[in-house]
C-alpha cells in the first residue's frame, strides 16, 4: 500500500504534480499499429493484486496483441503513487490520468459506496477465490451495484480481485470478546465499523506502522501477508495474529477509461476483456494462497497466531448485527438503487455457497 512511511512524502508530491497535469492527459496513444496504454495503482507492486496487473495482466495482453491482431501494445505501468494514490485511482482513470487503474475500493466508500458490499457483511466467505465468484455473480446480476462507473466515472470494470481473510494482529493478548475493551484498534474505511468492544482508530496504510509504533495503535485489522510485508509485527514488537473471520472481501476493480476504449481496435478491446477476467480468476487464486503464506511468515517471525474462539466472534458479530440494514438503507437512500435487495442476494448466494454466518442479518 504506497511505499511505506519514508516515501509517503515524495509520493504525495509527484501524485500532485501529476494532477495538476491531468487536464492535459489525454487517452489511449495510437500512432500507427503501435498502441500505448497507462495502468497503475496507488498501491505497490508487492501487493498481490498489483503485482498480478503487472506480471500477469500486463504481458498476457502484450504478447496476445501481438500474435493475434495487427497492433503492437505498450504499456506504461506507474504504481506506489507515482501518477496516482490510493484515494484518487478512480478520479485518475476518469480524468485520463491512467487508461486502466487498479484500485480498492475501500478507498472510494463514498463514490464506489455500493461496490463495498463485502465490507457490510462482515463475517463472511473467507475463501478468496469464492467470496471473488459470489461477488461477480452479483455485480453481474444486480448491474445498479456498478452503474456509477460508467455513468459518472466514465469507466468500466474489466476485473474484479480482492485480499484474503481479514483478521486481527495485536500487541496484546485477548480471547474473549470482552478482552477488547479499552485496546485501540487501527482499521480502514468501511471496515472501521467493524471494531467493537475495542475504540476504532482510522488508519491508512502508510500511518500504520508509526501508529502502531507510538501507541497510537494497539492492533491493526488487516490481512496476514500484508501485516508480514509491511512489517507490522516488527511495529507491534511481536503478538498476536487471531484469524478473526471477517472475511475475504472482494473489494479490487481493474477499470478502463471509456475514451480509451473507444479508442481502440474492437479486436484490441477485446483482448483487454478476456484478460481482464483471466486477471480476476488468477489474481484471487495468488490472493487466496497468500494467507497461508502470510500466517506462515508471522509465526516464523515469532507471532502467535491462533484462530478466534468460536463464542468471540459470535459475540463480535452480535454486535454488528443491525449494521448491514443500516448500510443498506443508507445506501438506498443516497445511490438511489435497491441495497437491501442485492445485499439479500449477496447474503443468499454466500449461504449458498456453503457458509455460514454467525448471526442472521436482517435486511429490509
Amino acid at each position: 500500500m504506497k511505499k511505506i512511511l519514508k516515501s509517503v512524502g515524495t509520493i504525495g508530491v509527484a501524485a500532485a504534480v501529476v494532477v495538476a497535469l491531468g487536464a492535459t492527459a489525454q487517452a489511449a496513444s495510437i500512432k500507427g499499429n503501435n498502441i500505448t496504454l497507462r495502468v497503475g495503482s496507488g498501491h505497490a507492486p508487492f501487493i498481490t493484486y498489483v503485482k498480478e496487473v503487472s506480471k500477469y495482466f500486463v504481458p498476457n495482453v502484450k504478447k496476445r496483441v501481438a500474435a493475434e491482431t495487427k497492433y503492437k501494445i505498450n504499456f506504461k505501468e506507474h504504481y506506489s503513487g507515482t501518477v496516482v494514490n490510493v484515494f484518487d485511482t478512480l478520479e485518475g482513470t476518469q480524468d485520463g490520468r491512467l487508461d486502466i487503474g487498479a484500485w480498492c475500493v475501500c478507498f472510494d466508500d463514498d463514490k464506489a459506496m455500493a461496490m463495498n458490499l463485502g465490507y457490510y457483511v462482515p463475517f463472511g466467505e473467507p475463501n478468496a477465490i469464492k467470496a471473488g465468484a459470489i461477488f461477480a455473480k452479483i455485480v453481474m446480476e444486480h448491474p445498479d451495484i456498478q452503474k456509477d462507473y460508467e455513468k459518472r466515472y466514465k469507466q468500466k470494470i474489466i476485473g474484479l480481485s480482492g485480499f484474503n481473510n481479514y483478521g486481527l494482529l495485536s500487541a496484546f493478548d485477548w480471547k474473549r470478546f470482552e478482552d477488547l475493551k479499552g485496546h485501540k484498534i487501527l482499521a480502514a474505511g468501511p471496515n472501521l465499523p467493524w471494531v467493537k468492544g475495542g475504540i476504532p482508530v482510522r488508519t491508512t496504510i502508510p500511518k500504520a506502522a508509526q501508529q502502531l509504533q507510538t501507541g497510537v495503535g494497539e492492533a491493526i485489522v488487516l490481512f496476514p501477508d500484508t501485516d508480514f510485508k509491511l512489517k507490522l509485527h516488527e511495529a507491534t514488537k511481536g503478538g498476536f495474529y487471531t484469524v478473526t473471520d471477517f472475511g475475504a472481501v472482494t473489494q479490487i476493480s481493474l477499470t478502463m477509461n471509456l475514451r480509451s476504449r473507444k479508442k481502440l481496435p474492437p479486436e484490441v478491446v477485446k483482448i483487454i476483456d478476456e484478460e481482464g477476467l483471466k486477471y480476476q480468476a488468477h489474481s484471487l487464486a495468488a490472493s487466496q494462497n497468500d494467507h497461508q503464506w502470510g500466517l506462515d511468515k508471522l509465526a516464523g517471525a515469532g507471532i502467535k497466531v491462533r484462530n478466534i474462539d468460536p463464542a468471540a466472534k459470535v459475540a463480535w458479530a452480535q454486535k454488528l448485527a443491525a449494521w448491514p440494514n443500516e448500510r443498506a438503507q443508507a445506501i438506498t437512500k443516497k445511490k438511489k438503487i435497491d441495497m437491501g435487495k442485492i445485499m439479500r442476494a449477496y447474503i443468499a448466494a454466500t449461504k449458498a455457497g456453503g457458509h455460514k454466518y454467525p448471526v442472521d442479518y436482517v435486511i429490509k
